[in-house]
């Protein structure tokens, strides 16, 4: 016992001490923190907006669109790295409603994913699901928040400019379980007085940490928040499904990006149950409708 005692003070606890010393340097504005290495836990309560163009030597592309607005985003490389470093099991994670459930939330048949949609005689197949916070649509008197459904780090921003309704605000995070949520139509600084602002890219995100509010950015005429849950399984199915590239081919409103029925726990994971307390959303009805 002795002999074991000594062995571990000289061979494990250097070894441990070495592997605790690994870090990865982060730069969060003027300030640098130290984060440690997955499979640690790589968020800091409190931790703000990282700001640089690099994050653990991820890459941030700048886009501009054709009406000049602009987006910013970690490339496909660097979103596989994130998500290798950070991702963890569903059953170790907190799932929160993107809005909280007291509020008078409405899920309508057209804006379930994959609903039909007019326009353009072009079939325009709805890839998310629309969440209504009045039954009207109509602007909120009072600022509805969304909040994080997990921890995560955004890795993309996208911002409308002003009276443009072409493109809409717009944030994605890569949740800790390796699924990314997009979050769209969000409503724009002006909208409300004293309004947060949208988290830029690399931004570090606790599950219920706001995300903006509720609004009616880009192709829309009705306030609401557009939900994208996405994995790369299907992004994978999707790319090599002659069904899906002709959809993607076809439509001139649909972009395939992996989107899975935010209602089939199945795909969506955990989520799912947490939508289907809303108001008007049926599990039952649509959990098991799965585009192979």
């Amino acid at each position: 016992m002795k002999i074991l005692g000594q062995r571990f003070r000289k061979v494990l606890l250097p070894a441990i001490a070495t592997i605790a010393a690994v870090s990865i340097p982060i730069k969060t504005g003027t300030e640098q923190q130290i984060l440690p290495k997955a499979p640690a836990v790589y968020y800091v309560p409190g931790t703000n907006c990282i700001s640089p163009q690099n994050l653990n030597g991820l890459k941030v592309v700048t886009d501009t669109n054709f009406v000049g607005g602009v987006s910013h985003r970690f490339d496909d490389e660097s979103i596989q790295k994130l998500k290798v470093r950070i991702q963890k099991p569903d059953s170790l994670l907190e799932y929160k409603a993107p809005i909280e459930n007291s509020k008078n939330i409405y899920l309508e048949p057209f804006g379930y994913f994959f609903a039909n949609r007019p326009g353009s005689g072009k079939p325009r197949p709805h890839m998310g699901l629309d969440i209504f916070v009045s039954p009207n649509s109509r602007k909120p008197r009072n600022p509805v928040l969304i909040q994080a459904p997990v921890d995560g780090v955004i890795i993309s921003h996208k911002r409308a400019r002003e009276k443009d309704n072409v493109i809409s605000n717009s944030v994605t995070l890569l949740g800790r379980d390796g699924r990314r949520y997009g979050f769209d139509h969000m409503a724009r600084p002006e909208d409300y007085k004293d309004s947060i602002p949208m988290p830029t890219v690399g931004t570090i995100i606790k599950a219920g940490d706001p995300i903006g509010y509720v609004g009616r950015t880009g192709e829309t005429t009705m306030w609401h928040l557009h939900l994208t849950v996405m994995t790369d399984e299907q992004l994978e199915k999707q790319q090599n499904s002659r069904y899906w590239r002709t959809i993607a081919e076809q439509s001139g409103y649909s972009q395939l990006k992996g989107q899975v029925n935010p209602l089939n726990p199945e795909d969506a994971g955990p989520i799912a149950y947490l939508l289907s307390e809303y108001r008007g959303g049926k599990l039952n009805l649509i959990g098991d409708f799965r585009l192979k």
